[in-house]
């Protein structure tokens, strides 16, 4: 069976990926004081399971381990909407990048760096998690195998965290 098909089939799933501790920081601010507010985050991965995912259950959750910080998720937040392979003249692409947070608001699509944008992913809700928990708790929905200490991705999915039994998938 198919990654893309998993994630469609349970409800329980989630992204895990990796993203600069200010950013999440200002991200968390925000969801603080406005939980609706959309924010517009750049990767050069293409998320199509995380796609199909929200396509499919109109969103999803969203753990973030800073970067470059060890196996730690210390973020957590609604995944609203995934944009894949967006273009500079495409409205909705510009709409998506007017919500980026005022310090990214000016990277557009990677293009000046060399790089390239392949998705976009709009987040909402975006809060600390107290207390944060090692990645290596989360399952990998690919293959069942907990997620590796070593994890540097762009993104996996996982299936959702559940604090009460610190395990993913639940088994309370």
């Amino acid at each position: 069976m198919s990654l893309q098909t998993k994630v469609v089939e349970n409800s329980n799933v989630a992204v895990l990926c990796q993203n600069h501790r200010i950013y999440l920081e200002h991200a968390a601010k925000i969801g603080a004081q406005n939980p609706d507010q959309p924010i517009t985050f750049r990767t050069s991965a293409l998320w199509k399971s995380g796609k199909a995912g929200v396509d499919a259950h109109g969103s999803m959750t969203i753990y973030f381990a800073p970067s470059a910080e060890g196996d730690v998720v210390a973020y957590e937040a609604v995944l609203e909407e995934v944009l894949l392979e967006p273009s500079a003249d495409d409205p909705t692409t510009q709409e998506l990048l007017e919500n980026c947070l005022p310090e990214t608001q000016d990277q557009g699509l990677w293009e000046e760096y060399g790089d390239k944008v392949r998705t976009l992913y709009v987040i909402s809700g975006c809060r600390w998690i107290d207390p944060p928990f090692p990645y290596t708790k989360l399952t990998k929905l690919s293959d069942g195998t907990p997620v590796d200490e070593n994890y540097n991705y762009g993104y996996t999915l996982v299936y959702e965290y559940c604090p009460k039994c610190e395990s993913s998938p639940c088994t309370c």
